[in-house]
């Protein structure tokens, strides 16, 4: 075997693990500038706003948890990192029955759009988490 060879082989038997230690540092220092208690200015999906002045839309950041309140249920989960941003895992929310169906189905637009965030970016008072068709606006509460 010749020498380049051997050191592209011993690449390949480390990259994994590099790749490994480099996520895990990105997941916990992502999370840091993104702390804080939110509320939802305007978002978008494939079918138009997630907005509605009467039911504000809030998430805060502690670590790497997330919670928040939505129209009509409680919701939470974890911060997960990715090789090319943050997404949102490990969700769970309360299950009550929202007294109007469209309270509901913007909710569940809602927690769809939270499965779909890639990347997150705060700057000047905002978190903006995007993905595929997505786009949520927060402003600091």
């Amino acid at each position: 075997m010749t020498r380049i060879r051997r050191r592209m082989r011993a690449l390949a038997l480390l990259a994994p693990l590099a790749l490994a230690t480099l996520l895990g540092g990105c997941a916990d220092t992502a999370a840091e500038p993104l702390q804080g208690a939110w509320v939802l200015t305007s978002g978008a999906d494939a079918r138009g706003a997630l907005i509605d002045a009467a039911s504000p839309i809030t998430l805060e950041i502690q670590g790497r948890d997330f919670s928040g309140r939505s129209p009509c249920n409680s919701y939470s989960g974890t911060l997960t990192g990715s090789a090319g941003g943050l997404g949102l895992g490990d969700f769970a929310s309360t299950e009550a029955a929202c007294a109007d169906p469209e309270q509901m189905e913007l909710e569940g637009r809602y927690y769809a759009a939270l499965g779909e965030v890639e990347r997150a970016e705060r700057s000047a008072g905002e978190l903006v988490l995007t993905g595929p068709g997505v786009e949520l606006v927060f402003a600091a509460d």
